[in-house]
């Protein structure tokens, strides 16, 4: 399933609590979220949200929680590094989809 991430809405809030909780920049959460959509790997979570695990240009995979908000429209809610069990996972999840 591909994504397109249209636009991410920002605001003094989720950008604060990103880079507080987590050291991330709105660039890094972007630059994510616009790289290739077949390199990312969304899952539907809790309240409509999405769970979104994708590399940045240095490889570094990155989680991120988006809520939808119309069409090709999504809020940050959060941001993080993927942990250990996510990284393997989405490799697996990469190998999987490698032919199609």
């Amino acid at each position: 399933m591909n994504f397109e991430f249209l636009e991410l809405i920002w605001d003094s809030f989720n950008e604060a609590h990103i880079w507080e909780r987590h050291q991330l920049t709105r660039a890094e959460v972007e630059e994510v979220a616009y790289g290739s959509p077949e390199l990312l790997k969304v899952q539907y979570t809790y309240g409509e949200r999405f769970f979104v695990t994708g590399p940045k240009t240095d490889k570094r995979l990155l989680v991120l929680i988006l809520a939808p908000k119309g069409s090709g429209k999504f809020y940050p809610v959060s941001a993080r590094p993927a942990d250990k069990k996510e990284r393997l996972e989405y490799r697996q999840w990469k190998e999987a989809h490698k032919h199609e």
